[in-house]
């Protein structure tokens, strides 16, 4: 079995649901305007730009296989694309019951690089014009991998592994802050490192009990779930079974 096959089977089963039917405020509900409070354009711009941080090697990937540009060239135009979205009404109108961020940005960006007109935005950019901060040297996603694959598909395996590549991150740091270095390196190089490794070589190796090693990855794997539900859920509109949905999808067990 490999490494995303043994996080894929360990995360969906217990997965925690928010207390009550009340579904938190996410980021993509806040650039909808589903908050309850009503949040001004400076904050749905703030969670915009956050979004477009998250996802630039995704849709720069995609911008990359449908274009055939370049690396720089393709860019350009993701961030063309991130301009347009802050400045035109194209979010306001997406429908909130195709709540998922994913789902809007594959119809948003098939649009935009289909209408000719709007890559006249590249020529306009400066001039007081605003600019999406994003992360523009992160080593852009391989869409050269030898597999015959539409942007679509390309875009949702480079939106996978950025989701995976985040929560991992994110637990390390959760589990450094709980004073718990031994548990997320257990839990990495048993279902991370992709090497087949059994209970007892992680033992010696890390200075535990063979037991412990159980232990400690049942809690990476409970902590995982929860990172990676949260993560999903900044970019679903406030809705449980969108939610579910979505995770579903990452974890192999559905598709669109």
């Amino acid at each position: 079995m490999g490494a995303y096959e043994k996080v894929r089977n360990g995360l969906m089963d217990s997965s925690a649901r928010p207390a009550g039917d009340q579904f938190p405020t996410t980021r993509w509900s806040l650039v909808l305007g589903g908050a309850a409070a009503g949040p001004d354009a400076e904050h749905r711009r703030a969670a915009l730009e956050a979004l477009a941080r998250t996802y630039w090697r995704p849709i720069h990937a995609y911008v990359r296989s449908r274009t055939g540009k370049s690396i720089e060239d393709s860019k350009d135009l993701a961030q063309d694309f991130f301009l347009h979205l802050l400045e035109s009404d194209l979010v306001a109108r997406a429908d909130p019951s195709r709540g998922r961020f994913r789902a809007f940005v594959k119809v948003a960006l098939r649009n935009f690089l289909t209408d000719s007109a709007r890559r006249a935005l590249a020529a306009k950019r400066g001039g007081g014009r605003a600019v999406v901060r994003i992360d523009a040297d992160d080593a852009p996603f391989d869409i050269e991998d030898g597999a015959a694959r539409s942007p679509e598909e390309i875009l949702d395996d480079a939106w996978r592994a950025e989701l995976l590549a985040r929560a991992t991150e994110e637990l390390e740091a959760v589990l450094r802050d709980e004073d718990a270095e031994t548990v997320f390196a257990v839990f990495r190089d048993y279902v991370l490192d992709g090497d087949e490794v059994d209970h007892a070589t992680l033992a010696a190796r890390h200075g535990i009990e063979r037991h412990t090693v159980s232990n400690h990855l049942q809690r990476a794997k409970r902590r995982y779930r929860e990172v990676l539900r949260a993560l999903v859920a900044e970019t679903t509109g406030g809705d449980l079974a969108d939610l579910d949905d979505e995770l579903r999808w990452l974890l192999g067990r559905s598709g669109d």
